[in-house]
């Protein structure tokens, strides 16, 4: 019944991804032909299990997406709509489970009925005489960015998903599990595309031990996007410092960024993802520092942050530095040393050659020599970060 339902959505895109991941959470439990009593559990368990990120914040919705929401949620539950899109998602996929539960809503009929007309596409059947349009922070990115084939501008045809309350509820799901992040007016969102190819036996452990453990770390990290060697390198420290295994099979994954621009949802970037390597050595180095410190030696750096001293990786902290020379670009004639060493880094490690980056270390301490030795211009902080970098000991870690 699912597996038929996906395989005869049209598009590809976003919301294929979206709708996958949100249906994977019951055939996890119930398989790919669940009854109306477990498909019922099934929702509310990936609910409850899905809590934490359903308090998230997320923006407000739009005024057309309120007005119309408005308008369906009364029709089909008797409320109004709220004030953001989690806070929406949410209503639908609880609402629904009542429904289902209440024999108001046949799935097998739901799942079965996909129509598509010069009007647009219409996932289910119309409860009560209403469908919900797909929201604009999904829809949007897939019209202006040309995702799906059905956004073909010389057709004739609207660009407009419609959808019924467990084809909604199975998107919203989708949307929690993906959810990496709402970070500087900006939404970070991870897919797996084809997941529906790991139902019904390997799916559990691509979810729970593959997208959950990414996303999680990606949002509560807040890690945002500025070059995408940046972005893995500080979600591979996440996951490392926080101790989360990700199984290789969930990779490549796809993060897909989302933003408003004007009055707009715009995908500015859509980009796999691959792991394997940062985290496996990002893991190494965490367990070598704390092994250190064991033993009596502290390879820490300690920084200003506003009024806060907080101790970090060095590695943590030159990426950061990184960073800031990125948005800030370097005067004179300074170079991005930390930018480029973390870049060839980023390389060596991926390449999975030890010379490699052994190479990119050693270039990095002799710049950071002269640097330290010489009159080279540079910020107080990168001096001190350097300068713990630099120690023999934090040297064999690196290596």
């Amino acid at each position: 019944m699912l597996l038929e339902a996906l395989s005869s959505y049209p598009y590809e895109g976003l919301t294929k991804e979206l709708l996958a991941l949100g249906m994977s959470w019951v055939v996890m439990d119930a398989g790919v032909e669940p009854d109306e009593e477990e498909l019922a559990d099934t929702l509310e368990g990936a609910l409850n299990s899905l809590g934490n990120r359903m308090k998230i914040h997320t923006s407000k919705m739009g005024k057309n997406d309120r007005s119309s929401f408005d308008k369906v949620l009364k029709v089909w539950f008797g409320r109004s709509a709220p004030e953001t899109y989690g806070e929406l998602f949410e209503l639908v996929v609880t609402e629904t489970i009542k429904l289902i539960r209440d024999g108001n809503i046949d799935p097998s009929e739901s799942l079965s009925t996909i129509k598509t007309d010069k009007n647009g596409t219409y996932l289910g059947v119309a409860y009560n005489g209403e469908q919900a349009i797909l929201p604009a922070i999904i829809k949007q990115p897939e019209y202006y960015e040309h995702q799906s084939g059905f956004l073909s501008p010389t057709t004739g045809q609207k660009a407009q998903i419609r959808m019924d309350p467990l084809w909604f509820s199975f998107m919203a799901l989708g949307f929690f599990t993906g959810f990496a992040g709402f970070i500087g007016g900006k939404y970070y969102l991870i897919t797996k595309p084809g997941i529906e190819g790991f139902w019904p036996y390997e799916v559990e452990e691509i979810i729970e031990k593959g997208i959950l453990p990414l996303t999680g770390a990606g949002a509560s990290g807040r890690i945002s996007l500025s070059t995408e060697e940046l972005y893995e390198m500080k979600l591979a420290m996440k996951l490392a410092e926080e101790g989360r295994d990700v199984i290789e099979e969930v990779y490549p994954v796809t993060l897909h960024l989302i933003s408003l621009e004007g009055q707009v949802y715009t995908e500015l970037k859509t980009t796999q993802l691959n792991l394997v390597g940062l985290s496996e050595y990002m893991t190494e180095y965490v367990k070598r520092i704390e092994s250190s410190s064991i033993g009596g030696l502290h390879l820490l750096v300690e920084l200003k942050e506003g009024n806060a001293t907080v101790r970090k990786y060095p590695l943590w902290a030159l990426v950061d530095i990184a960073e800031k020379e990125l948005w800030k670009g370097v005067n004179g004639d300074g170079e991005m040393l930390a930018y480029i060493f973390v870049k060839d880094l980023y390389r060596a490690i991926n390449s999975g050659r030890k010379e490699l980056i052994r190479d990119a270390v050693f270039r990095l301490f002799r710049q950071g020599r002269a640097l330290l030795e010489g009159s080279g211009r540079a910020s107080g902080e990168f001096r001190k970060v350097m300068r713990t970098f630099m120690w023999q000991e934090h040297l064999g870690v690196l290596l």
